[in-house]
């Protein structure tokens, strides 16, 4: 359902939280899942509520996103980096959160973004889970994982 685009990118390089955003956000646009104006806005965003949240085990995550408005249709993207980058913390925008895995999170209904948040922060309480999309080596593997954790 959310994920029907299969929006995979394993080992991202990406320099920065802006680079890791940008990057998502335009596969996004360019298969018109989301409008032009979108990145902007998650770039936004993420300096005034970021996103960046520590899971046990040292391994962080972000899970970059913005209003319904700037969504056509609804889609997660997820990226698995190659080297982390630093993301704040979204509980205190004062510590950093070394990120390894990114969700990019475009909902077109601001009631599926309740729902998809709940989910995401369930499988991120389970560190193994983490772990194995951080490090899984083709998409069939993340895709089996999102959907044990009902993130289809």
């Amino acid at each position: 359902m959310f994920f029907n685009e299969r929006i995979i990118e394993l080992g991202m390089d990406a320099k920065s939280d802006t680079d890791v955003i940008t990057q998502l956000a335009r596969i996004l646009t360019q298969k018109n899942i989301v409008k032009k104006s979108f990145t902007n806005h998650v770039l936004l965003r993420e300096k005034k509520f970021p996103t960046g949240l520590p899971v046990e085990n040292s391994l962080g995550i972000a899970i970059p996103h913005t209003d319904s408005i700037y969504v056509n249709k609804s889609q997660i993207a997820v990226a698995s980096l190659k080297k982390p980058v630093v993301f704040k913390n979204m509980v205190d925008a004062t510590k950093e959160v070394e990120v390894s895995l990114v969700f990019m999170i475009a909902m077109s209904q601001p009631h599926e973004q309740a729902n998809l948040l709940s989910n995401l922060m369930n499988m991120c309480q389970h560190s193994q889970a983490v772990e194995d999309l951080i490090h899984a080596n083709n998409e069939n593997t993340v895709e089996k994982i999102l959907r044990h954790y009902q993130l289809n």
